[in-house]
C-alpha cells in the first residue's frame, strides 16, 4: 500500500468540508508570529487547595477553635467547618482533649501528616521566573505553539510560503498577555504543576519569525467564490479563517482559481484502458484512511480497480498526487528521470531537492531536464537553474539540463512510469500568480510506452534547444 503525503491525506480528510466547493489547493503558508519572553511571578501548584492551607498553617500558629479561624480570615464559620472536615478525612486534623481545668472545649491539632502538609505548602512560595511563549500575531494572542516549529520569516520566503497577514504591526506590548493566558498555555502543553501569578514584563526577539501552516483553497463549480481554510497542526482552525477574512481573504492574498485546461490526450488504446479519477480518487481516499487509521469512506457503486500493484498500470492522477511522483522518481528511479516543465523555481529545486538528485546521480541514474516557455518568460529562477548546472558540471556524463526555445510539455518520466499532464513539476510551489486549478493528468507504468515516449522527448529536447 503507498504511503501518502501530507497534502494528500489533508485532502482526504478535508477535500469534502465545504458543501458546494472543490478543494483546488493545497499551499505552504506562513502564519506571522513573534518569540517573545515574558518574565513572571509564578509559583508551583500547591496539593492542597488554598482555604485547607490556610486553616492547617493557622492551626500550627495556635489558632484551635474554627470560630478563631473564621474571624482570623474574615469567613463565615461554616465554610471553615467544611473545610476542617475535609481535614480531617485526609488524617491532617483531630481533635484534642480539653485542658483540664479550662471550659471543655475541644480543640484542632495538627497530626504528624497535617504537620507535613502544612510544612511543605509554607515552603512553596512565588518566584520570578522567564517564560518563553510564541505570539500569534493574526489572532493577536499567545499561542500554544512549539517554538521549535517556527522558523525565521527569511526562510519561509526563499522557500516560497504564501505570507499571512497580522492583525497589526509593532511589537507584543506589556498587559497583551495576561498571567491567566500564560497558566493556561502551560496546562495545554502539559506543564500542570506552575501557576503565573503576575506577569511584570514582555520582551521580543527581533528576529520576525513565522510557524509553517497549510492553507486550502476551495473554489465553487464556476471557480468565481473563493473560500480558504487554515491546517494547523493537521486541524483545521475557525479562528484563523474567521480573522482571514477580516483580513482580505483570498482576495487580499492575491489568490485566484483557473478553470481545469484540457486534459493532454492519448492514444485510443491509452485512453480505452485508462482508470478514470474518480475510481482512483475512491481507492486512494480508502488507503489513505488506513494510514490515518481512521474509517474509511463508503465505496461508490462501482468498485475500483485495484491501485497496489505498480507493475503495470494505466489510471488518471490528481493534482495533489503530483509531488508524490515525482518524490518517487528522485527517491527510486534506477535507471533514468526525463523532467520536462516550462518553469523552474527555488520553491521546488531547495537542497532537499538537489540532495536527492544527487543520490540518484550517484547511483548512476540518467537525468535529463528541460524547460523554458518563451523568450519573454520571467517565471524561471536563476538561482535554482545555477544549483542545476553546478550539479550537471560535477556529473556531466550523467545530468543533461536544457534550456528550450519555447516548451509547453509537462512531463515526467522514470524508469518505465510515464505522466503526461497540465501540472508544472518544477515550479508548483511559489507561483508568484497564486493561480490554482484542478489539473489532472496520466500515469503509465509500462516499459514499452515508456521507452518510445522517453526517445521522442530526448529528440524533442535535442530539436528546441536554444
Amino acid at each position: 500500500m503507498p504511503t501518502f503525503s501530507e497534502d494528500s491525506l489533508l485532502a482526504v480528510r478535508f477535500g469534502n468540508a465545504r458543501t458546494g466547493f472543490d478543494l483546488v489547493g493545497i499551499v505552504d503558508a506562513a502564519l506571522p508570529v513573534a518569540r517573545i519572553t515574558a518574565e513572571v511571578l509564578a509559583q508551583d501548584s500547591k496539593d492542597i487547595p488554598l482555604l485547607e492551607e490556610y486553616v492547617l498553617r493557622l492551626v500550627d500558629q495556635g489558632e484551635r477553635a474554627p470560630e478563631s479561624i473564621a474571624g482570623f480570615l474574615g469567613l463565615d464559620v461554616a465554610m471553615v467547618n467544611q473545610t476542617v472536615a475535609v481535614l480531617f478525612g485526609s488524617d491532617d486534623l483531630r481533635w484534642t482533649a480539653p485542658v483540664p481545668g479550662t471550659a471543655p472545649v475541644p480543640r484542632l491539632r495538627l497530626t504528624e501528616k497535617g504537620r507535613f502538609t502544612a510544612t511543605k505548602a509554607a515552603a512553596i512560595v512565588p518566584v520570578r521566573v522567564s517564560q518563553s511563549l510564541v505570539f500569534d500575531q493574526m489572532l493577536w494572542r499567545a499561542s500554544p505553539y512549539s517554538r521549535r516549529s517556527t522558523i525565521s520569516r527569511d526562510v519561509a520566503t526563499e522557500a516560497g510560503m504564501i505570507m499571512l497577514p497580522a492583525a497589526r504591526s509593532g511589537p507584543v506590548k506589556d498587559g497583551e498577555v495576561t498571567a491567566e493566558e500564560i497558566t493556561t498555555l502551560l496546562q495545554e502543553n502539559g506543564t500542570t504543576t506552575r501557576e503565573v501569578l503576575q506577569v511584570k514584563s514582555i520582551v521580543q526577539t527581533r528576529t520576525r519569525h513565522v510557524l509553517p501552516v497549510k492553507l486550502l483553497v476551495y473554489a465553487d463549480a464556476e471557480r468565481v467564490d473563493i473560500e480558504l481554510g487554515v491546517v494547523i497542526d493537521g486541524e483545521l482552525s475557525d479562528r484563523h479563517e474567521i480573522e482571514l477574512i477580516g483580513l482580505g481573504g483570498a482576495k487580499g492574498l492575491g489568490i485566484n482559481v483557473e478553470r481545469e485546461p484540457e486534459r493532454p490526450l492519448l492514444e485510443p488504446d491509452i485512453e480505452e484502458a485508462r482508470i478514470p479519477l474518480q475510481e482512483v480518487t475512491q481507492k486512494r481516499a480508502e488507503q489513505a484512511a488506513v494510514q490515518l487509521n481512521s474509517p474509511a469512506p463508503l465505496p461508490l457503486h462501482a468498485k475500483p480497480k485495484a491501485l497496489e500493484s505498480q507493475a503495470e498500470e494505466i489510471r488518471a492522477i490528481g493534482v495533489f498526487e503530483h509531488p508524490e511522483l515525482l518524490d518517487e522518481a528522485l527517491t527510486s528511479a534506477r535507471k533514468r528521470i526525463l523532467i520536462i516543465s516550462p518553469w523552474i523555481t527555488g520553491a521546488i529545486v531547495t537542497t532537499a531537492f538537489v540532495g536527492k538528485l544527487e543520490r540518484r546521480l550517484q547511483r548512476g541514474v540518467k537525468v535529463d531536464i528541460a524547460y523554458g516557455y518563451d523568450d519573454s518568460e520571467n517565471r524561471t529562477d536563476p538561482n535554482a537553474i545555477r544549483r542545476l548546472n553546478n550539479l550537471a558540471a560535477r556529473f556531466p556524463e550523467k545530468l543533461h539540463v536544457a534550456r528550450l526555445k519555447s516548451n509547453h510539455a509537462k512531463i515526467l518520466l522514470f524508469d518505465d512510469a510515464w505522466v503526461t499532464t497540465s501540472f508544472n513539476w518544477l515550479s508548483f510551489k511559489g507561483d508568484p500568480d497564486r493561480t490554482y486549478r484542478v489539473e489532472e493528468g496520466t500515469l503509465i507504468r509500462n516499459r514499452e510506452k515508456s521507452d518510445v515516449y522517453y526517445a521522442r522527448y530526448l529528440e524533442l529536447i535535442g530539436d528546441n534547444r536554444r
